[in-house]
């Protein structure tokens, strides 16, 4: 998570608009085809966290999660696998979804290939 601030503040970010803008209630024009993409992934993701009896709940934070992370990084959106993803960091923040977009965007900006989902 550290890492991932520091990510954030290099870039100039200001996380508590940035993350109003993702996590936001309204539906934007591309929300209902994301979420449709989106959707058609989340009974695949297989962590235990997704299953059994709060698998619901946990499923529709992992949704909020990604549809964020698409809004943040329009160019990318949503990629098939990113619930695996997704989910293994919702597990690691202990369910923080603020946290979790964080550790996302890190993860997907300066860790992995560039391009790496293009």
């Amino acid at each position: 998570l550290n890492l991932a601030e520091r990510h954030l503040n290099a870039r100039g970010i200001d996380w508590p608009a940035a993350e109003r803008a993702c996590f936001r209630g309204t539906a934007m024009p591309d929300d209902e085809e994301l979420g449709a993409q989106i959707l058609k992934d989340l009974h695949r993701t297989g962590c235990s966290l997704f299953c059994g009896t709060e698998g619901r709940e946990n499923q529709a934070m992992l949704r909020r999660v990604l549809l964020a992370y698409a809004r943040w990084n329009k160019d990318v959106g949503y990629c098939q696998g990113f619930n695996m993803l997704a989910a293994i960091i919702l597990e690691v923040m202990e369910k923080s979804e603020s946290d979790s977009l964080k550790v996302m965007i890190y993860l997907v900006e300066a860790v992995l290939p560039e391009g790496y989902f293009a």
